[in-house]
């Protein structure tokens, strides 16, 4: 579609989706349920705009888990497909006008793909965003998509409906890019990034199939027991973070790129945290998780909020990982244990947290983690020791296989995640390092040669390692961060995570 020359559409109706899933046959299934479309469908509505949201893993009302979510699927690239079928999606496409994407899991890009395929076949106006979108255009546009969103989407949809009805030219709508009449491509501008996130509208969680998410109970954060029915949420109460991390898309999204300053800290008020929590609790939530990257990054906010917070009796965790300096204050010369704020925290029902210890190496911490905290500052020990005393369960994550990393700095990085499990961490999670599109680090390896540039998006996962060249070889690599995840965690951890792997029909 010539986007210059579209029909315009005086009420355009849309359906915002998240794509089927895929996994590898030893991975764990979850759905995705993330905000962005929640956020862009409660935009709409609040400018009177016909929306829905359909989750193409789960399906609607009309579908059953067992034909969607509990029906794997075996594909040619050897991973294993999660979601509704191609006809049904057919079906519930029919009534839109447009339909967009998100986009934020480079791993998933195939089957997004597939759904904006599909929707450019049924002459529909597909719109994508989300970080991974944006930064791999040239993919999405050869896919059938006619717009990528560049931005936070919450203002830039409102302009494109408006653009829709034949209200405004495309090129006056920011935070696009479209293809022009000879198939060049044209970035606008961006537009204004939103400071006071409490202008955003309250997310539109009741159109998210929140029952099917609770039949599953696989969130992204906590570990449970599995049959056991968890009723869950996710919240945001800010967005960017003071740190900028090379393997992070933040350490990208600055003034001057195109998506503008979608980096840089911003926050709800704590009344509008509060309030957004008490809406989740009406609705059945007992569990909330946090998806800030910097949930404590102003902890005066932090302890006003979490104060506020402890009459509700809801049970939190945190699934991005806080900032391990946050749970630490000066003392004289030395860094101790905030022992006040953790107080704070298990009050107000904090059961889980993550702590993203990254790596055991200074000299990594420093070239690609913002150097967040110090090894030589900190003791880990007494920080987990202080979690599990206040009742709060804490996850560590680490990552190996930074370009230049040795192998002597990733034996020390795994016998520190061991060491960590040994003085009361619930489990480790070993990653390896993965270049996302929209990162320094992406950009790097690019540049370097030890990424090509049409990489395949299945292979970019944190269990496989896909550069070239790395002072330590992937396969060695690959087969490091397996073994060490298998013997750092107790047994009984790595039993309940390969009970949650897709399983495949006895059929296939």
């Amino acid at each position: 579609m010539n986007v210059l020359k579209a029909a315009k559409i005086s009420s355009p109706r849309f359906l915002l989706m998240y794509s089927p899933l895929q996994f590898a046959p030893e991975e764990q299934a979850k759905p995705d349920g993330s905000l962005s479309l929640p956020y862009v469908s409660a935009a709409l509505r609040h400018a009177s705009y016909d929306v829905r949201i359909l989750d193409s893993s789960v399906g609607n009302e009309s579908d059953t888990l067992e034909d969607t979510f509990f029906r794997p699927e075996p594909l040619d690239s050897g991973l294993v497909r999660v979601g509704m079928s191609r006809q049904r999606l057919e079906q519930e496409m029919a009534d839109a006008d447009v339909i967009g994407i998100s986009s934020i899991f480079t791993t998933q890009t195939s089957r997004v793909l597939e759904i904006t395929r599909l929707a450019h076949e049924s002459g529909k106006l597909v719109i994508a965003g989300g970080v991974n979108a944006r930064n791999l255009r040239r993919r999405f546009f050869d896919s059938g998509v006619d717009i990528i969103v560049l931005s936070e989407a919450e203002l830039i949809i409102i302009a494109l409906a408006e653009w829709i009805r034949g209200l405004k030219d495309i090129r006056d709508v920011p935070g696009i890019a479209y293809l022009d009449g000879d198939g060049r491509e044209v970035l606008n501008p961006p537009g204004r990034v939103i400071s006071n996130l409490d202008e955003l509208p309250i997310p539109a969680w009741d159109l998210l199939p929140l029952d099917k998410y609770w039949d599953i109970s696989r969130p992204h954060g906590g570990q449970f027991p599995e049959n056991k029915r968890i009723t869950y949420a996710s919240l945001h109460t800010s967005r960017g973070c003071p740190f900028h991390c090379l393997y992070c898309h933040i350490s990208k999204e600055d003034e001057g790129s195109v998506s503008g300053p979608l980096g840089r800290f911003r926050r709800h008020s704590v009344e509008r945290v509060l309030e957004e929590m008490q809406i989740l609790k009406d609705r059945g939530v007992e569990y909330l998780f946090f998806e800030d990257d910097s949930l404590f990054a102003k902890k005066k906010r932090a302890y006003s909020l979490f104060s506020a917070a402890q009459e509700m009796g809801l049970k939190l965790a945190d699934v991005n990982g806080i900032n391990i300096c946050h749970l630490l204050k000066n003392d004289g010369h030395k860094l101790v244990i905030d022992e006040e704020f953790l107080e704070t925290l298990a009050a107000a029902g904090f059961e889980w947290l993550t702590l993203p210890f990254e790596s055991g190496n200074e000299r990594l911490l420093k070239k690609y983690s913002t150097q967040k905290w110090s090894l030589r500052k900190t003791d880990t020990e007494a920080l987990i020791r202080a979690c599990v005393d206040h009742g709060i369960r804490v996850v560590g994550n680490y990552m190996i296989g930074y370009p230049d990393e040795t192998i002597d700095e990733i034996h020390s990085t795994i016998m520190m995640a061991k060491l960590h499990v040994e003085q009361g961490l619930n489990h480790a999670l070993l990653f390896g390092v993965v270049p996302f599109p929209g990162s320094m680090l992406y950009d790097t390896v690019i540049a370097n040669g030890q990424l090509d540039p049409d990489f395949d998006t299945d292979t970019m996962k944190w269990t496989k390692s896909i550069l070239k060249n790395t002072t330590v070889p992937a396969d060695t690599l690959e087969q490091m961060r397996q073994l060490a995840w298998m013997t750092v965690n107790r047994l009984d951890f790595v039993e309940y995570k390969i009970g949650m792997r897709v399983t495949l029909p006895q059929q296939w």
